[in-house]
């Protein structure tokens, strides 16, 4: 099925964030060859035919959903998968181990603390600390790398281990049509842009100085 029209040149080539759900691991590529169905993204991380990943363009909130249908050599062919709501996945699905770093709160508090999230999967995760008690059931997680805050619900917890549930939010396409695009960037000659202290999607990076 056709999905939604997408507002982006077909030759553009876009600065994008990948969110790999396997493993919440992120990387800044690029990505072209826009249409309704899907895009062509530069990466040499993702070698699974049918994965699940995320894709979020610069300058847009929400995240697209995406599938990988083809592996080339330096880039896979994405199929997006739209959607009208917020999504909770529900199906059960195998966790990858992890050690990830992460600011865990409130989802309407900035101060957090500091948790080790242990596995991963779509769906959910497992985070490991001494101070859960201090969560409430609705939180937050700050993951390295994606500057957007993930909304999750701890649905059980221990003295030093918590179950949680991610809700992803997910686009459904029609921001594209109502919000302009800033200029393509060419992002094949990254050497030539000057460093800085952060990402295209605001994600502040480690001062090399320090």
């Amino acid at each position: 099925m056709t999905g939604p029209d997408i507002n982006i040149p077909e030759r553009a080539v876009l600065h994008i964030l990948v969110l790999d759900f396997d493993t919440l691991a992120c990387e800044e590529t690029s990505a072209s060859g826009f249409s309704s169905r899907g895009c062509r993204v530069r990466t040499s991380a993702h070698k699974e035919v049918g994965k699940t990943i995320g894709l979020r363009l610069a300058g847009f909130d929400q995240m697209i959903k995406g599938r990988v249908r083809e592996i080339l050599e330096s880039e896979i062919l994405v199929s997006f998968e739209f959607t009208n709501s917020t999504i909770v996945e529900k199906r059960r699905e195998r966790r990858r181990k992890v050690s990830i770093p992460a600011l865990v709160s409130g989802r309407a508090s900035q101060d957090g603390i500091r948790c080790e999230i242990v596995d991963a999967s779509l769906s959910g995760c497992r985070l490991a600390s001494r101070r859960l008690e201090n969560l409430p059931r609705d939180i937050q997680l700050q993951i390295p790398g994606l500057d957007l805050p993930v909304a999750g619900e701890i649905v059980w917890r221990s003295p030093e281990l918590a179950g949680v549930k991610l809700v992803w939010q997910f686009s459904n396409g029609q921001e594209f049509n109502r919000k302009g695009l800033r200029s393509p960037e060419a992002a094949d000659k990254p050497a030539s842009r000057p460093v800085r202290d952060t990402s295209g999607f605001g994600v502040r990076r480690k001062n090399p100085s320090n």
